[in-house]
């Protein structure tokens, strides 16, 4: 099988179980969604590692954090039976969020264009207003959870503004990618936060949306990084 065919094949692969695990969550099958949840993230870290061959701090930053994703879907897999596997599941994902917060802030320290101070002014402000948002409205609710989202919130804000400060100092296609991607991860993550606190995990179609977004986000990010790495060639 040549290298084009099996990375093909890889990207059908993490496609077909997302469309499977979103799929359980539609049908509530718990069975389906324990079996496709935690190969999510194997899948597409072989796809990614099979697409890029050659050897790269910024790939091993970002292969690490795919890894931590992998932690954190598994554990959340059984944080309806306990809260301790929530908190596990937020403390892998936080990892995962600073890793490609600080994988793209290496993309900003190799470029050699200036990045926009304006694009960087009004990212800090959107974000900001976001987190400050969302913090006010789940506040009351969020109880012994209060420190670990406070802290969640801020590392993935962090993500979310290292990717926009890329904006200028990158390839245009890998920024939007990653920008997109990043956002959609907000959106995901914001859903958990109000299905979780204010809704109590009784709201409709929670899920559904939490893992099509998820499963969107991860796959934009990782394919801009790919295509950053590609046209770079980053040691």
């Amino acid at each position: 099988m040549n290298h084009l065919s099996r990375h093909n094949l890889l990207l059908i692969l993490y496609i077909l179980l997302c469309v499977l695990e979103i799929t359980g969550t539609l049908v509530e099958s718990q069975n389906l969604i324990l079996v496709t949840k935690p190969l999510l993230m194997p899948a597409l870290l072989l796809w990614f590692l099979n697409v890029i061959r050659f050897r790269s701090k910024f790939k091993n930053i970002i292969t690490v954090s795919i890894v931590f994703a992998f932690f954190g879907d598994t554990f959340l897999l059984f944080a309806p039976k306990d809260e301790l596997f929530f908190l596990l599941g937020l403390g892998a994902f936080l990892v995962g969020q600073l890793l490609y917060g600080i994988g793209f802030i290496q993309n900003i320290n190799n470029a050699k264009q200036k990045a926009d101070l304006k694009i960087q002014l009004l990212a800090l402000v959107m974000f900001c207003v976001i987190y400050i948002f969302l913090l006010k409205s789940l506040w009351h609710n969020l109880g012994e959870f209060l420190i670990p989202v406070v802290v969640y919130g801020l590392a993935i804000c962090f993500m979310g503004v290292a990717a926009v400060f890329r904006y200028n100092v990158v390839g245009k296609q890998s920024f939007w990618l990653v920008f997109v991607g990043a956002l959609t991860f907000v959106v995901s993550d914001t859903f958990i936060a109000i299905d979780k606190f204010l809704y109590l995990s009784k709201m409709p179609y929670a899920e559904t949306v939490i893992m099509s977004t998820y499963c969107l986000a991860q796959y934009l990010i990782v394919n801009g990084v790919v295509v950053y790495l590609k046209e770079n060639k980053v040691r």
